[in-house]
């Protein structure tokens, strides 16, 4: 019997897309290591997370700052790489009332943090985020996500901790996909469902196509009841 609040329409990347790192399912033990390390607070390097759409890349940088500071709720700067247009505009974004954040950080958190989504290109205010990165290192965290890592500036990736974060292998995502589909009511065999995700997986390997598969499963699974249904009717 199906279960889900959705109906026959089920959007299971947004019910359950980890809310918390220890939910994450890591692709392999390094990006394991390398966000554990990160998220015990002792790591201060900037971090860039490269890798094709859909991995994760800025699910981790959200959940890093909520893991370090162990609470749901952390003050986080979010800056779209295209406003880095000048020198003046990173002084603006990343280096005002510095002097206090010396002293202080934001809401009384171990650090002030910063996530720089799709910084896919060179910036023209590459010097002044260079220096902002080494003059903060230790105050703030500056998270930077991108599908083009060699397109940013080699000064700034020199400075940070590059960590490439690729999709989930099919067998590695299988036990989530299991327990997504088990708990919205959908009964599909083991072995057509690793199948599915490794013909997904072959075609575009990311973690959002996984999440797009089970909804067309749940859409099919629904459909094939409700015609079983309308037969046992007639």
């Amino acid at each position: 019997m199906f279960t889900s609040n959705y109906g026959r329409f089920l959007n299971s990347e947004l019910k359950y897309s980890p809310k918390y790192l220890g939910d994450i399912i890591f692709p392999n033990d390094y990006v394991k290591k390398v966000v554990t390390a990160y998220a015990s607070g002792e790591v201060t390097r900037p971090l860039i997370l490269c890798g094709r759409n859909g991995t994760g890349k800025s699910l981790l940088a959200r959940l890093i700052p909520q893991a370090i500071e162990q609470m749901d709720r952390v003050v986080v700067t979010y800056i779209k790489s295209y406003a880095l247009n000048s020198d003046n505009e990173v002084d603006r974004l990343l280096t005002k009332n510095k002097q206090f954040d010396l002293l202080f950080t934001t809401n009384g958190q171990r650090y002030n943090y910063y996530i720089v989504e799709e910084m896919n290109a060179l910036i023209k205010g590459r010097n002044a985020f260079r220096v902002a990165l080494d003059r903060f290192q230790g105050t703030d965290l500056t998270i930077i996500t991108t599908n083009e890592v060699a397109r940013i500036d080699k000064g700034i990736r020199s400075r940070c901790e590059i960590l490439e974060v690729p999709a989930c292998k099919p067998e590695v995502f299988f036990t989530h996909a299991k327990r997504i589909m088990a708990k919205e009511g959908a009964n599909i065999d083991d072995d057509a469902l690793l199948e599915a995700l490794e013909a997904t997986y072959e075609q575009t390997p990311d973690n959002r196509s996984y999440y797009q598969l089970l909804d067309r499963l749940f859409r099919e699974c629904y459909l094939r009841q409700q015609e079983t249904k309308e037969i046992i009717m007639m």
